[in-house]
């Protein structure tokens, strides 16, 4: 009796399982979507790996051969027979005008006056050194401070980034000092 309790349970779910199968999974006309799909999947999967596997082939142990690499320092290395005609250029002194148009001008702008092409981007705009009401409450120290920390050292804006790693506490001076000329006569009184 148990035997004949248990084929038919087993009989009664397996013709309910192939019920659910057909009526509810919908696999025949799924059946056939699947197939593209496994079918997609391992083209791509097989062009992906035909691509990779150059790559791959070239690999000596824990060292990976960069053949585009090898070939441009070989081309580099036959290039030295040339070396006798090529000029050195002389390495570029710092100077605070330079150094102004490459750093700060970007927001300050070239005349100081904080409508650089970067400054109409942000909030709160970019320091007006052009303007009298800037230089109330400024000194050569605080802007030193500025450009080596940025203007939240000083409790301004985080958006001025510090540059103290680029330049020498001179050159910072000198920065500063390049700053401070953009002053209206008499407006910076405490940067003298």
């Amino acid at each position: 009796l148990r035997w004949i309790t248990l084929i038919t349970a087993f009989g009664i779910a397996v013709v309910k399982a192939n019920l659910v199968i057909q009526n509810f999974m919908h696999l025949r006309w799924e059946k056939n979507l699947m197939k593209w799909v496994l079918a997609t999947s391992l083209i791509l999967m097989f062009l992906m790996v035909a691509g990779i596997s150059p790559d791959v082939m070239n690999h000596e142990g824990n060292n990976w051969e960069n053949v585009a690499a090898k070939a441009a320092v070989e081309r580099g290395v036959d290039g030295e027979a040339e070396e006798e005609t090529m000029v050195v250029a002389a390495p570029v002194g710092f100077t605070p005008q330079g150094a102004f148009q490459t750093v700060c001008a970007t927001c300050h702008g070239t005349a100081g006056d904080g409508n650089g092409p970067a400054g109409a981007a942000l909030d709160p705009p970019p320091a007006n050194f052009t303007d009298a009401a800037f230089w109330a409450d400024r000194d050569k120290q605080r802007i030193m401070t500025v450009i080596q920390d940025g203007a939240a050292a000083v409790g301004g804006s985080s958006l001025m980034a510090p540059f103290g790693a680029l330049y020498t506490d001179e050159q910072v001076s000198e920065l500063a000092d390049y700053v401070i000329s953009f002053a209206p006569d008499g407006a910076a009184p405490g940067c003298e």
